[in-house]
């Protein structure tokens, strides 16, 4: 019979003393572009200091993370040295479950931030004032094979409801959801539906009068990988809505997409283009704008999608288009830019938006919208151009350090 070793390391780091000189400890800053439970982070990490700015920092950590197929997330730590350290780079990638409370994530993310941390640690003389234990386990398992009976198949199913209201005024909201997918690196295979139903009612000098939307659609989306680089598939979409003016729709596009950096690579960075076209039909609840009850096009579309997070920041741009075929005229073409960066010691500041040109809107209906629908949103109306934008600025200054937890009041 084989025998497998699991290496355990348990490293102690509580065994360094909280009461060393500051300046004996290396100074960490953490750039963390996920849900980090920093009072947690600070007293069980106590031999590091914690900065407030990354250029006085010794290591640099940058921490990120994407979903994975099974609904858990796969995390990824960077560690990046400066100063002495400016030769040590390192990256350590792990895996959460989906059902795991933030506790579990904590304390997972805790244990994989000191064991990137150790290497620095080893450098310094604190390493005289660390211990460590391995353990050893007969029959380990010798390679990653998991045997799963679902077959990497995840499913949901789940529903939500908001009851407000007043003497003068009441309001349901009622939603329910159920998807299904398989995720592995060669494939994506994801389904999905949602059923929206909101009704307000409200007490006028003349009666009551009430306002319903009512929502539905049905997602298909397949992925076939191509490598590294290429990927190619389609995507099906069913549904209706009220506030669209479609008693039903549906459209069915095969696409494909090119990634200038690799798959592998897109928590920290990403330049892809996808392409994408097909067929979509169309029956509307009342005659459009262009006198039609039905109709089915061709539409076609491109998205050119960036992503870059670096220490000094991260920064995203999508750009896209999206044309009928039958006539060129009808389209819109879109940009989302954000930006969050660090211009020097103190000084952050953050940006974005989205702005859109609009010229597709086939499905507006072509009778009198009231003001009731207008003020409610219960109809959609045409217009040539949508946004919104926010923009914030933050200078600091004062202690570098970050060290201490006081969660009093």
């Amino acid at each position: 019979m084989k025998t497998g070793l699991t290496l355990t390391f348990s490293l102690l780091f509580s065994t360094i003393l909280f009461a060393q000189n500051l300046k004996d400890r290396p100074d960490i800053f953490i750039d963390c572009q996920m849900n980090c439970d920093w009072i947690y982070i600070k007293q069980e990490i106590r031999f590091v200091n914690y900065m407030q700015n990354r250029q006085e920092a010794d290591i640099y950590i940058l921490a990120t993370r994407q979903r994975t197929g099974a609904g858990g997330r796969e995390v990824q730590l960077a560690f990046i040295g400066n100063k002495e350290f400016s030769a040590i780079k390192d990256t350590i990638k792990y895996f959460t479950d989906p059902d795991a409370t933030d506790a579990i994530e904590r304390e997972q993310f805790v244990n994989e931030l000191k064991k990137g941390l150790l290497q620095f640690i080893i450098q310094t003389p604190m390493i005289d004032q660390i211990t460590y234990d391995v353990e050893l386990e007969e029959g380990g398992a010798g390679n990653n094979i998991v045997n799963d009976p679902w077959n990497n198949w995840v499913f949901n199913i789940g529903g939500n409801g908001w009851l407000d209201g007043e003497a003068t005024y009441s309001s349901i909201d009622l939603t329910g959801r159920f998807s299904a997918s398989k995720i592995t690196d060669k494939l994506k295979l994801r389904f999905s539906t949602f059923y929206n139903y909101e009704k307000s009612t409200f007490k006028l000098t003349g009666g009551d009068e009430s306002f319903v939307k009512r929502s539905y659609n049905v997602r298909l989306v397949y992925v076939k990988s191509l490598g590294p680089n290429w990927s190619v598939g389609f995507k099906t979409r069913t549904g209706s809505t009220t506030f669209g003016n479609m008693d039903i729709f549906a459209t069915f596009k095969p696409a494909i997409e090119y990634n200038i950096f690799p798959y592998s690579e897109t928590s920290t960075r990403r330049f892809s283009f996808n392409y994408s076209i097909g067929p979509e039909y169309y029956n509307y609840t009342d005659t459009t704008i262009y006198n039609k009850l039905f109709e089915t096009l061709m539409r076609h579309g491109l998205d050119i999608e960036f992503n870059q997070t670096q220490k000094w920041g991260n920064v995203s741009l999508d750009i896209g288009v999206q044309q009928y075929l039958h006539d060129l005229e009808l389209f819109n073409v879109y940009i989302n830019p954000n930006i969050e960066w660090q211009i020097f010691k103190g000084l952050s500041i953050n940006f974005g938006g989205f702005a859109s040109f609009v010229s597709d809107r086939i499905n507006i209906a072509k009778s009198d919208i009231s003001d009731e629908d207008i003020l409610l949103q219960i109809k959609q109306l045409d217009t040539d151009f949508t946004y919104f934008t926010y923009f914030g600025l933050n200078y600091r200054f004062g202690s570098k350090y970050n060290n201490f937890v006081n969660t009093r009041f």
